[in-house]
């Protein structure tokens, strides 16, 4: 019986020190629709003609998104995260819109020192920097758990308007197995990587897990005119104004 805790401590103890020893890692996710989305559209007063060029759309990002990949690059106090550059899919549907339809595109840069996200992307044929701060989240973490690649996860909750996506709560899945602390996205400041979230009619899920004990530099976006996420809605208004005196 004694050899039997003592081996069992020395496993435990193992597994501890292999984590201690991870400093970096990738994270590739893959993302679905919710058949909720199709139910809201049919639902809304709009004309027959609207209602089915509605419904070839969403079939067909549907059939899309399997296509869409994103990736999550991290070190311990880093992170970026960007769709994977992809061709056309074989039905020949452009992915960038399918990203922009997601409402996730461009680049998102996290520094846990500072406290902030950078969200980097081309819009209205300019190049702006949203900006939003960690703290700013106040997650709400639950007891209720599953198990996501292997992973137990903790579900959390949060009440957050992202920049382009839709709706107003977002449901995340983290693990304390990988005590780090980003997510897709803006989505971060949990503690342990969020391994699933969703926001709106959109989830993104991990596909891949690959953690590495040799470091890794994150590369930081810099172009762009810096907004702040709050001003992001009266900022884009005028962009698009200014786009269309300009043509």
């Amino acid at each position: 019986m004694k050899n039997t805790f003592l081996i069992l401590l020395f496993c435990c103890l193992g597994i501890q020190v292999i984590k201690a020893q991870i400093v970096s890692g990738t994270v590739n996710y893959k993302v679905e629709a919710d058949e909720e989305m199709m139910d809201d559209i049919l639902n809304e007063d709009r004309s027959e003609q609207l209602t089915a060029y509605l419904r070839m759309m969403f079939k067909n990002q549907v059939r899309t998104l399997p296509y869409l990949n994103y990736q999550l690059d991290f070190n311990q106090n880093e992170s970026s995260f960007k769709k994977i550059e992809t061709m056309a899919t074989d039905d020949g549907f452009d992915l960038d819109k399918t990203a922009a339809n997601v409402g996730v595109q461009g680049v998102y840069h996290t520094n846990l020192e500072k406290d902030k996200t950078n969200h980097q992307l081309n819009t209205w044929g300019k190049d702006i920097l949203i900006t939003h701060s960690i703290s700013d989240f106040n997650w709400e973490i639950t007891k209720e758990t599953k198990i996501i690649q292997g992973y137990q996860c903790y579900k959390a909750t949060v009440k957050f308007k992202p920049d382009f996506g839709k709706g107003d709560v977002a449901t995340a899945w983290f693990t304390k197995e990988i005590p780090f602390q980003f997510g897709p996205a803006f989505y971060s400041g949990l503690p342990g990587l969020i391994l699933e979230v969703k926001q709106g009619y959109y989830t993104f899920y991990a596909d891949k897990i690959r953690l590495d004990k040799k470091p890794q530099n994150i590369a930081k976006p810099t172009k762009g005119k810096v907004v702040k996420l709050a001003d992001l809605e009266e900022v884009l208004h005028q962009m698009k104004m200014d786009y269309v005196k300009a043509r």
